[in-house]
């Protein structure tokens, strides 16, 4: 990704509609370090929200063949 990129993923919790979240990247970056932040970053979501099960989806071949 080009500085200024970004990155988004949506959060649906049990509990009501999903929840949409962008984030803007300040850093140059290839598309697949833009794919580890939004991975991370829905994590650290997820954590915030005191989640205690979560399903993660991903089209990231590279992410999901590293963490499973």
């Amino acid at each position: 990704c080009q500085q200024g990129g970004g990155t988004g993923f949506v959060m649906i919790p049990p509990w009501g509609a999903p929840i949409p979240v962008v984030h803007k990247l300040k850093f140059e970056c290839t598309n697949n370090k833009a794919e580890y932040e939004a991975f991370v970053l829905g994590l650290q979501n997820a954590i915030n929200l005191n989640a205690r099960h979560i399903d993660i989806f991903n089209d990231s071949e590279l992410i999901i063949n590293q963490v499973t």
